[in-house]
């Protein structure tokens, strides 16, 4: 009976998938492109093998530079983009307008129909296979369960995998079929696949897999003992990723895709949600499994499994393009990295930009981030909508530290401070940029700033004053730190990196990605990028005017520091303080918590300009007032009291690891206290 089952698929199946699959018979095809991936056609000794994977219309994707995998836009009848160069499934004999409920078969369909190949596999932009040979752990989340997590399509990770053409073809030497290493069912509580289904209503609808049941019962009755063995398993195998030989592939997509045109004929999904919609991907991801158990027990293939690998980040990291093509004036380069939740602080700074910015010039705004919504980006775009001559850009750079081991011990900072220092090897297409925070108010124009001659630095900086103050007691430790560990020349020539020109050409030529990447895993800097930036370029950094770089008096703490600091630099702060070029609200609190701070006015003063000015307004209420419903007793905090509620909110993390770090009555903490005593006189308590 087992044998018969090939022959009764290829036999009586395929010409019917052909006229089922394609309902609409006035359907157009595309000729397949004749492209040089799709030529090879194998010999014995290196047989062709084409694994295709499933890209997103919605999304750019990265793709791996291997002759092996085939990138296939999926459901790419609905692309309307422009200058696409990816192959799509829309071509030849295809059903890529079922993209919604087929998912990633319709590339599968397309490869199964139009391409010639000795191996045929199929993964996901974030799925691939590990060919490594060597086990991972794997996660148990709902998008990656069963798979190795990792960040991203790096070359680190493309070897440590064996995602390369080498590999791959010594992974196949020992295979027939290749898949995922068996979900096991039971870890999570479920009885069997069956009862996992039946447990997932927002998945499954359990009429659609009984109608698939009665269907292989009907036409495959030799095949109905592996469903229900499948079915009553706690192995799962899902995500429609595998690699099969030409014979099997072509068998078990006859058998598939008949299946599933016989169970639309049927399907009543009119009123399903548009997860219920994917019935026949998802019912195509079990069924795989019990066609898996058939073609075990056949005994005569070599079945490989290995565990899938799941990226975190699939998106395309592009590397930022010029403006100089679209016009003839000259370029200014503005690069900023913050994460979603900072957009609003953002676009008070680009309201502040658009006012002070010339006409003579054309302003590239390159953003680097990995997760700022298209929601977001609109806004952004619609505030510079009537400017012809500022454009934004945005860039994950998250690949380039990957692998990297990027200290930071405290909560209230983020490992993306780490971009910066990166920066030369993120804008390959550019010479110099200025990199800005976005904690700040432009009161000038930037492109002054930006047109300085650093051709002789790799970098131009502001001299940080309040550094100077710890190093002349504030932080008594200072000055022993930034010899003995940071092994500074000159302590004193310290720069504060929130503005900083860079001299990316110049940079790149004395230092390469992969040393400054071993930099940064290879120390725990106590001011992290800022620190790494100031041994890096030290004696190399052009100190520039404190206007372009004013700190604000945001606490007690940064303007005794400036009294501390070495009076030529503190003489110069004081000076800049009467026309600021860029206001940089550097410490806590930030004015977007409390109004009252130094020069907060200005903040609040474009703030009115941006888009996010009710919800900035909204979340500062909330901060200082958290429940408005109740009347507020007088409040009898003290000043470090307000200042650690607002940085450290009660039962929030921050504050636990703050407690950690400072237990209440420890050396430490009397210690920190008695400081701020010295800053806040008012109150230390009376001595009876």
């Amino acid at each position: 009976m087992k044998n018969n089952v090939k022959n009764n698929v290829k036999n009586n199946v395929k010409n019917n998938v052909k006229n089922n699959a394609n309902t609409d018979m006035n359907k157009q095809y595309k000729p397949v492109p004749d492209v040089e991936c799709l030529k090879y056609h194998g010999t014995p000794e290196k047989p062709d093998i084409k694994i295709f994977v499933s890209h997103r219309i919605d999304q750019d994707s990265e793709t791996i530079d291997n002759p092996l995998f085939i990138p296939v836009r999926c459901g790419a009848v609905y692309d309307e983009r422009e200058g696409v160069t990816m192959l799509g499934d829309d071509t030849g004999d295809n059903i890529s307008e079922k993209r919604l409920s087929y998912c990633e078969l319709t590339v599968q369909y397309w490869a199964w129909k139009n391409v010639k190949a000795d191996y045929y596999g199929l993964c996901h932009y974030r799925r691939y296979h590990n060919f490594s040979g060597v086990s991972y752990p794997v996660a148990t989340g709902e998008a990656n369960n069963g798979c190795v997590v990792a960040e991203s399509l790096s070359q680190e990770n493309i070897d440590k995998f064996g995602l390369t053409e080498a590999q791959i073809r010594l992974f196949l030497k020992d295979a027939d079929v290749v898949v995922h290493r068996p979900i096991q069912l039971k870890d999570f509580g479920a009885k069997n696949n069956y009862d996992a289904m039946k447990s997932s209503p927002k998945y499954h609808n359990m009429h659609d897999i009984d109608t698939v049941l009665e269907i292989i019962s009907k036409k495959y009755p030799e095949m109905m003992r592996y469903a229900n063995e499948y079915m009553s398993s706690t192995d799962s195998w899902l995500y429609n990723c595998y690699i099969m030989k030409a014979e099997i592939f072509d068998a078990y997509c006859s058998w598939i895709f008949d299946i599933l045109s016989e169970l639309e004929k049927v399907l009543d999904d009119k009123n399903y949600t548009m997860t219920q919609f994917r019935a026949p991907g998802l019912i195509a991801e079990h069924f795989f499994g019990a066609y898996l158990l058939y073609l075990r027990e056949k005994g005569k293939y070599r079945i490989v499994e290995t565990e899938l690998v799941f990226l975190n980040n699939s998106k395309k990291s592009l590397i930022p393009s010029s403006m100089k093509t679209k016009s003839a004036k000259e370029e200014v380069v503005l690069v900023s990295n913050f994460n979603n939740n900072y957009v609003p602080i953002f676009t008070v700074f680009l309201a502040s930009l658009l006012q002070h910015m010339s006409e003579e010039y054309i302003y590239n705004y390159i953003i680097l981030t990995d997760d700022i919504t298209d929601a977001n980006k609109k806004l952004i775009e619609e505030m510079i909508t009537n400017k012809d001559n500022i454009y934004v850009q945005y860039c994950s750079p998250r690949k380039h530290l990957e692998g990297i081991d990027l200290f930071v011990n405290n909560p209230v900072y983020s490992a993306d401070m780490y971009y910066r220092v990166i920066v030369p090897f993120i804008l390959l297409n550019h010479t110099k940029a200025l990199v800005l925070d976005v904690d700040m108010i432009c009161l000038e124009d930037p492109a002054v700033l930006f047109f300085e001659d650093i051709k002789d630095y790799y970098a131009g900086a502001v001299k940080d004053v309040v550094y100077q103050g710890w190093l002349n007691g504030f932080v008594p430790d200072t000055k022993d730190y930034a010899s003995n560990i940071l092994h500074l020349d000159d302590p004193y020539n310290y720069c504060n990196t929130g503005v900083i020109l860079m001299n990316l050409d110049l940079i790149r030529q004395n230092f390469s990605e992969e040393y400054v990447r071993g930099f940064i895993n290879s120390h725990e800097f106590r001011i992290y990028e800022q620190d790494t930036i100031n041994v890096l370029f030290q004696n190399k950094i052009k100190f520039l005017d404190p206007k372009w770089n004013l700190f604000t008096y945001t606490n007690a703490g940064v303007e005794e520091s400036v009294i501390l600091s070495s009076h030529g630099d503190a003489q110069a702060y004081y000076s800049a303080r009467k026309a600021p070029g860029l206001v940089h609200y550097a410490a806590h609190p930030k004015p977007w918590t409390n109004p009252h701070g130094d020069l907060s006015e200005l903040f609040w003063k474009y703030a009115r300009l941006s888009p996010y000015y009710e919800r900035l307004l909204l979340a500062m209420f909330q901060v200082n007032n958290p429940n408005p419903s109740v009347s507020t007793p007088p409040d009898t905090r003290s000043g470090a009291r307000k200042v650690a509620d607002v940085l450290l909110p009660i039962g929030s993390r921050r504050r636990e690891f703050a407690k950690k770090l400072l237990p209440k009555g420890s050396l430490r903490w009397r210690f920190c206290k008695q400081i701020y005593y010295i800053f806040a006189p008012q109150y230390r308590p009376k001595k009876n």
